[in-house]
């Protein structure tokens, strides 16, 4: 949060409890609270003063966003990352690591469209003879298990003529 947005979360915060707000405040909970997104702290706010009429401290507001992004994490499955980066552990993990982070932020992170048949309806016919057009039938797709070892082995050959050169 900047110092404006601190200003904005305490005065939100005095709404509810009346407190006084000066410098020293601004300054205490940017040290304390500073890190977190606002959108989740006021969140935070509005929900202890929902459930509580316990004073409002940092370490709430703390526990409460904490609360806030385990619950979009754990409602939003985490998208596997692009097969081509299995034997890129560095890589690999830094995907997962952003799309984590997308996820607690409270955004959406795009997939791709995946094996199987779409719901009858939903989408239109014309999408599903599109995409009947495009992938083979169904008894001769692959596991995805193996596309991805194929697709790691495949990436790691390529890697070791590209270093033996």
């Amino acid at each position: 949060m900047t110092p404006d947005e601190v200003i904005d979360l305490l005065t939100f915060m005095a709404s509810y409890d009346k407190r006084t707000v000066g410098k020293a405040d601004v300054a205490a909970w940017q040290l304390a609270v500073g890190d977190l997104p606002f959108g989740d702290s006021q969140a935070a706010v509005a929900g202890h003063y929902r459930d509580s009429t316990d004073w409002l401290m940092p370490a709430h507001v703390r526990t409460r966003v904490k609360a806030i992004r385990a619950d979009r994490l754990a409602r939003n499955p985490l998208p596997a990352p692009p097969a081509e980066t299995a034997d890129q552990p560095g890589r690999y993990q830094r995907i997962i690591q952003a799309n984590v982070k997308r996820i607690a932020d409270g955004m959406s992170v795009q997939r791709a469209i995946g094996a199987g048949k779409p719901l009858e309806g939903d989408p239109p016919a014309e999408w599903q003879e599109a995409r009947a057009a495009l992938t083979p039938p169904e008894s001769e797709a692959k596991d995805p298990r193996q596309i991805a070892a194929e697709q790691a082995a495949e990436a790691r050959r390529q890697r070791e003529e590209g270093g033996a050169a």
